[in-house]
């Protein structure tokens, strides 16, 4: 009874291996009964190792997200930088031209009032010469 009972728990064993799913990349096959019982079994470490595994895994892809976000970063700099060269240079030169415009303008206001005091004292001479051609005068007061 003791032979019958083993040859049919190594039935049920072969029928368990051949239902149940085994982690291929941990099982060890054996022979006979303990054989069966070992497939079905993992080993002590089999979680730990995968959970480092896939933790390994993450790390590598962070690292991986984290260059190319800094090449991204980069980039989109340099980029920039290109695009809007041509336009820190347009600011300059519109700068350049601005301020050259109000130098001119102040020259010009000098100019003007240079040459508007000329003809004033031109026809204020004309006046006085006139009056002076009647015999009248025009006292002037120099402060």
């Amino acid at each position: 009874i003791l032979a019958q009972a083993s040859s049919s728990s190594n039935a049920n064993a072969r029928s368990r291996q051949v239902c149940e799913p085994t982690p291929t990349s941990t099982a060890r096959v054996t022979s006979g009964a303990q054989g069966a019982a070992m497939a079905a079994k993992l080993r002590p470490d089999f979680h730990i190792l995968k959970r480092v595994e896939k933790d390994n895994q993450y790390a590598a892809a962070s690292a991986y997200a984290k260059d190319l976000a800094s090449v991204a970063s980069t980039t989109g700099w340099f980029e920039g930088k290109q695009k809007f060269d041509f336009a820190e240079g347009e600011k300059r030169r519109k700068s350049f031209i601005e301020n050259e415009m109000q130098c001119c303008s102040e020259e010009l206001k000098i100019r003007r009032r240079t040459r508007l005091r000329k003809l004033y004292e031109m026809e204020a001479r004309g006046w006085e010469e006139e009056l002076a051609s009647h015999g009248l005068a025009v006292q002037r007061q120099h402060y």
